[in-house]
């Protein structure tokens, strides 16, 4: 009865301590993920768990083989895999603790990451050989030092492994660039940077693949950095025609490029006239942008370009080519309108105009002549928030968005489509334009400038009380205003336009 006794306790025991050492190794493991848990809501450096889990493994597989499994030959080896495990796994929660954990701090030192690579592999290996020389009894130091030829053999081997190594340390003592950084090293390859490893840098390309090169050939070549958000020059260029006057011809280059969103405001655009070809003159733009890719810049080019064909147009001007002519050439459907529209057409555009509709067919013909349509391209400005301007405009075709500055950001406020008009309060009053209007798609607008209904307002009172009226009401209706909000308004409207057009009434 003793001896089954004994038996029991011989089989429970073992058995109680197995599952003690499991439950620990769980608890462990989940104080590990708790952790990392933490860490992630926290936006702080995740704390490592694949090794330190990997030690708690082996420690619980070694410390549950029965006795009879563990011969002297098997166990150095075995307490060897153990401490080393161990270590392994101390080192990395230490370097996690003592370096990345307060990595928030702004006045915590950052080393650099290959150095902190480089330290915790010269520690693991002294570890290593100490707990080989004292574990499993192997003379680690006597069996390298015995081992020249070998030695020079792996050595001369590596070489070029070796170059990439210090290469490497170099890259990151010297910090030519940081990971997310844009770099160009030369015969196309370009990109941001992944990661800088000992032996090799990672590069992700503008189109999607992810480019490995040796860090001995980066340190070995010229580097072309930008930070991950720019500022970058951009450089464009282009022919116009001679008999473009270069001074408007840069004012049409830098108003386009001050108004287009890729483009920032400092360092302001700058253009100028760069060379004279046989046929044309040759300018350069230069803008900056946030975005250093090549991608970039060729949305950038090509948007600009873009719309300096439809600016031109305006201007009844075109882009020039050494082509010579030996037919005669077709002239437009209308040679004094720059997007071609006739004057039947532009007289039909204000007859439907809801502030010229009440106009007489004599007044309609005097002032239809004096317009003209004009074309802007995707994305263009026509008028700026803030701007004077004394033009208003009839959209003909296409679509534009009304865009406000609203708590320091651009807002779309409204659309206007076909047969709408804006900037009449620019024309009547001087009041600088109250928001942006920029085209959604291609459009052609008609615009009628103060000084084509000149003529007809001066002198004519009548009109300009109607023309008052209706302006208020319209104002009215957009803005919700009561009627003695609209009345005063009216009147103020009034008393400026009877100023502008030079008319005097009786009190």
């Amino acid at each position: 009865m003793v001896h089954g006794d004994e038996l029991r306790v011989g089989i429970l025991l073992p058995a109680m301590a197995i599952i003690s050492s499991i439950l620990m190794a769980l608890g462990l493991v989940a104080l590990l993920l708790s952790l990392r848990l933490i860490c992630r809501r926290a936006r702080i450096a995740p704390i490592p768990i694949q090794l330190p889990s990997l030690a708690i493994l082996l420690w619980l597989i070694i410390s549950s083989l029965p006795a009879a499994l563990v011969t002297p030959f098997s166990k150095p080896w075995l307490q060897s895999v153990l401490h080393l495990s161990q270590g392994y796994a101390a080192l990395q929660l230490i370097t996690w603790t003592g370096l990345e954990l307060p990595s928030f701090l702004p006045w915590w030192p950052h080393p650099a990451k290959i150095l902190k690579d480089l330290a915790m592999l010269v520690i693991a290996g002294g570890f290593t050989m100490v707990v080989l020389q004292q574990q499993a009894r192997i003379n680690v130091v006597g069996l390298v030092t015995t081992s020249a030829i070998l030695t020079a053999v792996v050595g001369l081997a590596a070489q070029e492994s070796l170059k990439d190594f210090f290469a490497g340390i170099v890259l990151q003592v010297d910090s030519p660039f940081q990971e997310g950084d844009y770099i160009d090293v030369g015969d196309n390859i370009n990109g941001r940077v992944v990661s800088l490893t000992l032996m090799s840098t990672r590069v992700q390309h503008v189109h999607g693949a992810l480019i490995t090169l040796p860090n001995s050939r980066i340190w070995g070549t010229n580097i072309r950095r930008f930070s991950a958000r720019g500022p970058i020059a951009r450089e464009i260029r282009f022919n116009l025609e001679t008999s473009f006057p270069p001074e408007k011809a840069i004012q049409l280059m830098l108003h386009l490029a001050r108004q287009h969103p890729l483009v920032l405001k400092d360092p302001e655009p700058e253009a100028f006239v760069h060379a004279y070809a046989d046929h044309a003159i040759t300018y350069e733009l230069e803008v900056w942008q946030e975005d250093p890719t090549d991608t970039g810049f060729d949305i950038l080019r090509g948007q600009l370009l873009s719309q300096i064909w439809y600016a031109l147009e305006r201007n009844g001007r075109t882009l020039p080519y050494p082509i010579r002519e030996l037919r005669s050439r077709a002239l437009p459907e209308s040679v004094d309108d720059p997007a071609g529209v006739d004057q039947l057409t532009r007289l039909a555009l204000l007859r439907d105009n809801v502030l010229f509709g009440h106009l007489s067919e004599d007044q309609l013909e005097q002032v239809a002549p004096l317009t003209r349509c004009l074309r802007f391209a995707q994305g263009e400005a026509v008028v700026v928030e803030g701007d004077q301007g004394d033009t208003m405009f009839q959209v003909v075709s296409g679509a534009l968005e009304v865009q406000k500055l609203i708590e320091g950001r651009t807002k779309v406020v409204a659309k206007l489509g076909e047969g709408a008009i804006f900037g009449e309060m620019s024309v009547f009053n001087n009041e600088p334009r109250s928001a942006t209007v920029r085209a959604h798609q291609e459009c052609v607008l008609l615009e009628v400038e103060r000084d084509d209904l000149r003529p007809l307002l001066e002198g004519n009172p009548q009109l300009v009380e109607r023309l008052a009226r209706l302006i208020s009401e319209r104002r009215a209706h957009l803005s919700n205003l009561n009627q003695e909000r609209t009345e005063a308004q009216g009147n103020q409207l009034l008393q400026q336009m009877r100023q502008m057009f030079s008319i005097l009434t009786s009190t």
